[in-house]
Formats: C-alpha cells, sequence, structure tokens
C-alpha cells in the first residue's frame, strides 16, 4: 500500500497534516439548499473536504431490521424507517452539489452502500471513495469501489484485525494502493471511554505504511485533536450547520460551523506543537537559555591570588559563565584577577 497519495491535488497519508472531512452524511435532510449551505460553511471552517452518504433504503436494510442507535421521536423504528426519510436527494441535485463544491473549493464526495451508488459516483468522477464501518466485510461492494481506481477510505469500526486485512487484501487485489484506514467505535454518540484512540497504534504496527486516521463519533472536539497527536492522518467529523434540525438522526451530535472551526485550528496547532523526536536546546529556547540559566557566582570579593574557597561561591543568573554543575571544579583555583562580590565568574578570572 502507498504511505501517501492525492485527493483532489491534496496530498494526505503518513507524515502529511491531517486530512479534515466534515462528515455531513445525510444531514443535508434531502434539501439541496441546504446541502448548499454545508457545503459553504464546512469549506470556510477550514475543512479539506465535505462528504456525503449515498444510499437508497431498500438496498441497505430490510423493513425489520432493527436500529442500533436511538431516534427519541420513533424509538421503535427500524432502519429502513430513517433511511427511506432521506434518500429522497435526486441524482441531479446530488450532482449539483458537487458542482457547487467546485465552485466553492472544496472537495467533496460521499460513502456509497450499494454498487448502483458507487457506479453514480464514478459517472460524477468524484476523488475519493468512502466505505462505512458496517461495509468493511461487504467485499463486493469495496472490490467494485476500489476498481474505479480512486483513493479509498475504510472505516474500521466494529471489525477485528483479520477483517481489516482481508479488506486491505480485496482493494489490492482490485489494483488499488491506495487506502487510508480509519479507526472507529461505531456507536452514536460515542462516549470518551469508548473511543480507544491507542487502536490507532495497533492498527498502524499491523499495517505498517498505511495511512491511519480517525473515524468520530464522540461528542466535541478534543478527540480528534488527541488523535492527531497520536499520529492521525485523516480525520472524519459528522457535521450539521444546526444540531436542533430534524430530519437525519446525526444532527444532534455534529459538529456545527463554529466547532469545526475550532476542531479545525486546535488540529494545526497540535501538528505545529508536534515537533520532532530529538531533544535538544530549540532555537526559540537560546535567550533563555543565556539567561534564565545560572552560572557560578562569588558569594564574596575574591582577591586576586586566593585560593577559591566554596563558601566564597553560589551560583545565581544569569547562565553567561561557569555552568554551576562545573562548580567544584572551580573550589581549590586561584583568583587570576580581583573578584568583586555578586560577579559571574568565567573560566578566565581562575
Amino acid at each position: 500500500m502507498k504511505s501517501t497519495f492525492e485527493i483532489a491535488g491534496r496530498t494526505v497519508g503518513i507524515g502529511q497534516p491531517a486530512y479534515v472531512i466534515a462528515e455531513a452524511g445525510v444531514n443535508h435532510n434531502c434539501d439541496v439548499q441546504l446541502g448548499y449551505k454545508l457545503i459553504e460553511t464546512a469549506g470556510a471552517a477550514g475543512a479539506d473536504a465535505i462528504k456525503f452518504q449515498s444510499y437508497t433504503a431498500g438496498k441497505i436494510s430490510t423493513r425489520v431490521a432493527p436500529r442500533y442507535w436511538f431516534e427519541p421521536k420513533d424509538p421503535q423504528g427500524t432502519q429502513w424507517d430513517t433511511f427511506d426519510k432521506l434518500d429522497k436527494l435526486s441524482d441531479r441535485d446530488f450532482k449539483s452539489l458537487l458542482g457547487h463544491a467546485r465552485h466553492v473549493g472544496i472537495t467533496a464526495f460521499s460513502t456509497p452502500f450499494d454498487d448502483e451508488a458507487v457506479d453514480f459516483l464514478a459517472s460524477l468522477d468524484v476523488p475519493a471513495y468512502k466505505i462505512a464501518s458496517a461495509d468493511l466485510t461487504c467485499h463486493g461492494l469495496i472490490e467494485r469501489a476500489a476498481r474505479v481506481g480512486r483513493p479509498m477510505i475504510l472505516s474500521t469500526g466494529t471489525s477485528t484485525l483479520a477483517e481489516v486485512e482481508e479488506a486491505l487484501e480485496v482493494c489490492a487485489r482490485a489494483g488499488n494502493q491506495q487506502v487510508v484506514l480509519l479507526h472507529c467505535t461505531l456507536k452514536y454518540p460515542c462516549p470518551p471511554e469508548g473511543i480507544n484512540l491507542r487502536m490507532m497504534e495497533h492498527l498502524m504496527r499491523a499495517f505498517p505504511g498505511v495511512p491511519v486516521g480517525l473515524s468520530d463519533h464522540s461528542l466535541g472536539i478534543s478527540v480528534p485533536q488527541a488523535a492527531v497527536a497520536l499520529g492521525a492522518c485523516m480525520i472524519e467529523k459528522h457535521y450539521t450547520v444546526d444540531k436542533t434540525l430534524p430530519g437525519s438522526p446525526d444532527h444532534h451530535l455534529s459538529v456545527d460551523p463554529p466547532e469545526l472551526r475550532a476542531m479545525v485550528e486546535g488540529i494545526r496547532t497540535v501538528e505545529q506543537a508536534l515537533g520532532r523526536a530529538q531533544k535538544g536546546l530549540e532555537p526559540l529556547e537560546a535567550d533563555a537559555h543565556r539567561f534564565a540559566r545560572r552560572s557560578v557566582t562569588s558569594a564574596a570579593a575574591i582577591p586576586s591570588g586566593t585560593v577559591i574557597t566554596r563558601a566564597m561561591l553560589t551560583y545565581k543568573r544569569p547562565g553567561t559563565g561557569i555552568s554551576p554543575r562545573f562548580l567544584d571544579l572551580v573550589v581549590g583555583r586561584t583568583a587570576r584577577v580581583d573578584i568583586p562580590a555578586d560577579t559571574t565568574l568565567t573560566w578566565e578570572m581562575v
């Protein structure tokens, strides 16, 4: 697998700035105007990409499949009930959304949930495919998407390591070496104790050279920033323009525009702060190194020719003289010059 590759001209992967995806999903509520607003605000907040979901209720679920999430206004409803309300965006409107994203200047793509969605997205020349956690074992869908030749983003929620390996092998057999693995806990919303960010480290060790990131279902923006500190090269976060909107069950657990902006800014700050794994004097510390450290200092006047004793010495700032770690080497030496009290000693003086 490739450690880096491009998505719409932006290099992503190991060692690159984190690629931030605003996961709009179906938070457009099948309203193209709301979709436009999602695109515009995500771009303004600094996201690298916005992602939607492409599904049809009858192709993703039986009519009786229980939900694995809770909807207060319809607690007894099925998955099909939810999907059937949110699969009404027309192909023409979806194409319009992608066009608007190009106009705004933000990359847009989608998660296909069936073969026809893969083909439709291919016809629109989307720059990447995202496969949902629940479909990591749906090898036919993964293979169909991988054969298009675009970068693949695989969420790994609910999966075993063997299942992740199998999905990577499906991509490889399809001739696609451009894959990002996203650690994910498939729980909406996910409490902090369920996130298990260190699973990313496990994926990195198990699949060296494969970029690893996070698809986050937690509330707030702390977890994605922590993930970047642990090496995540991609962050996906549910996104809405208004958490109180009806329709999609994801609105309430998504970040809104101010939160997305703060999250992106926090991620960029973390990236700047990470630096390098090498201990040494930082250039920014030059003044502190000279003036905040201490030097061997005369505790009293020391006439020239005097044999210096420990009682004659102390250590004070600045650090422009003999380091206090060499104080014992100064004791027993002879003063070459008159040394006034409270003087920073240098080697030339003894």
